[in-house]
């Protein structure tokens, strides 16, 4: 028992460490999710296309990529960059007791395929060889948690690293979803159906039309998932596995509908929904905050029509709506009881009124100005006040 006890302690002491390799990092700015939005796009782009696509990060986007990882995924926190030639990937992760996995991989080659690497863990630091091998056990772990990921020199076929950016032709991984694509394109083609039928431009309408008959928490997921499928973009389908050919029978354009007067209000409220039942509460908040602040910066806002540019709290309200009403529908013993509760939806349960009353149009000075930045306490302290109009959901 005692050498159990002993390999155990030297193990953790070899791959853990009492402190974070990576400092922590303050909320992103308007400036660092444009840049990692930018990433984003170029990756999203690469992976739907048949073969392998290039991609090129600079400086900006690399940090943006970084910033919105740490805020998305904290208490993780994740480092990018280039220097001396080669492209410096630092995360740490903390665990229970107060103790950091901390990893570091360097890529220091320019050519052919998949880069050479040196991987560290804690304290072991691992060769070229070495470093493959562990990389190549965890895109197998990988594929058997359902996401797709190539053989590494499929996957990068060409790299260039150098003068502070990253040129690469690559074949990024897909992810599998966990969520019903039957159930979602079920849901999905039973909206537009009624829309076709009986057009309705009331979001409550939607709402109610989205959960008939649904009364468990996977019923609930495929109909977040259909109501922003129909409502803002059919690419919401990511979100589940849905194929795209039975969808193609019945697709209809988004129709307009409105939500206490207001057109993106539904698109808030059902995008949040979407996103906290595919990839979490957390993520959903983080992308709804970033994408205010990428307003604050945009002449235009993502969700046009209606939808006034600038830094938003009615949006942002919105949308902790919509997360918060998916996370509660999918937990087990409240499934059934949000899900009727939906099927009476006005929109003065799915939204409160009073939230309309909060400040929007916020340029980045301005947003800047008055609240200092996302995370920051009088940020917080507007949050908390939201969700305290919003209550239980």
């Amino acid at each position: 028992m005692s050498l159990v006890v002993a390999v155990a302690a030297g193990l953790l002491v070899l791959f853990t460490s009492p402190a974070p390799w990576v400092a922590p990092r303050p909320a992103p700015t308007a400036e660092q999710v444009g840049a990692g939005r930018d990433a984003l796009v170029q990756l999203r782009g690469a992976a739907d296309m048949p073969a392998a696509h290039p991609i090129a990060f600079g400086p900006e986007q690399l940090d943006g990529i970084a910033a919105l990882a740490s805020h998305g995924l904290r208490p993780d926190r994740l480092s990018l960059g280039v220097k001396d030639n080669g492209l410096h990937i630092v995360g740490s992760h903390r665990l229970p007791g107060g103790r950091w996995l901390n990893a570091a991989v360097v890529a220091v080659r320019s050519g052919r395929g998949f880069p050479a690497t040196h991987l560290t863990i804690g304290r072991l630091s691992l060769s070229d060889r070495w470093s493959r091998a562990i990389l190549n056990v965890g895109r197998r772990l990988l594929a058997w948690r359902g996401v797709e990921v190539p053989p590494l020199d499929v996957m990068v076929r060409h790299v260039a690293i150098g003068g502070g950016k990253v040129v690469a032709i690559v074949d990024p991984p897909r992810p599998q979803a966990n969520i019903d694509g039957v159930a979602v394109t079920r849901r999905y083609c039973a909206l537009a159906g009624a829309q076709r039928r009986t057009p309705a431009a009331q979001f409550a309408t939607q709402v109610r039309r989205a959960f008939i008959g649904a009364a468990s928490p996977s019923d609930n997921q495929a109909g977040f998932v259909a109501l922003a499928m129909l409502l803002v973009d059919e690419k919401a389908s990511e979100l589940a596995n849905v194929a795209r050919a039975h969808v193609d029978r019945c697709r209809i354009p988004a129709p307009i509908v409105t939500l206490h007067g207001r057109a993106d209000l539904p698109k808030h409220w059902s995008l949040s929904a979407a996103l906290a039942v595919g990839g979490g509460a957390q993520l959903a908040q983080a992308m709804g905050e970033w994408k205010e602040l990428a307003d604050s910066l945009a002449p235009q806002s993502e969700f046009a029509v209606g939808d006034p540019t600038g830094f938003s709290f009615i949006d942002i309200g919105a949308d902790r709506a919509g997360f918060r009403t998916a996370t509660s529908a999918t937990k087990p013993d409240r499934a059934a009881d949000r899900a009727a509760r939906l099927r009476a939806a006005t929109d003065d349960s799915l939204l409160p009124p009073v939230i309309l009353r909060e400040p929007e149009g916020l340029t980045e000075a301005q947003f800047t100005r008055a609240y200092g930045g996302i995370g920051t306490p009088r940020f917080t302290a507007m949050i908390e006040r939201i969700d305290a109009i919003l209550g239980e959901r």
